[in-house]
């Protein structure tokens, strides 16, 4: 339980410290942190629905994705701002560099493994974005579509 809360804190803050990296102001650096907590709640949440590593990245980047077109029309700025700062705990930093280092000491099959790795989670998070940002236009386009 504390090993979860502390896990949210360094995702919060990862997100803040990126925030000010990126160059987010006032309200929305808080926001944009806060986006990073969202995702990882999610993230340990999800295995209660699913056991597959993938899956846990998907609904986190989809939490992380709606959390910011929500707050992109709340306040009235691009969703990049939010969403580039919350996905920071997500991103597959450690796979990266042990991919990487697999490479440089010539150990091609756990280079391959971990590249693959790399990949999947990346897609993965990729297509939780891809599908949530494709839901919240959907339902834009409906809603006006409804109004005329």
């Amino acid at each position: 339980m504390v090993e979860n809360i502390l896990q949210c804190l360094w995702a919060f803050l990862g997100s803040l410290g990126f925030g000010v990296f990126f160059n987010v102001h006032g309200k929305n650096l808080f926001y944009a942190a806060l986006g990073g907590l969202v995702g990882w709640i999610a993230y340990l949440v999800s295995p209660c629905f699913t056991n597959m590593q993938l899956m846990q990245f998907f609904w986190a980047s989809v939490a992380i994705s709606l959390y910011s077109e929500l707050l992109a029309m709340w306040r009235k700025c691009p969703v990049t701002v939010f969403l580039v700062a919350s996905m920071i705990p997500l991103v597959p930093g450690g796979t990266i560099y042990y991919t990487m280092e697999s490479l440089l000491l010539g150990d091609t099959q756990k280079f391959i493994e971990l590249g693959v790795s790399t990949f999947e989670i990346a897609g993965s998070i990729a297509m939780g974005i891809l599908a949530s940002s494709f839901a919240v236009k959907l339902v834009k386009t409906l809603k006006r579509k409804s109004h005329i």
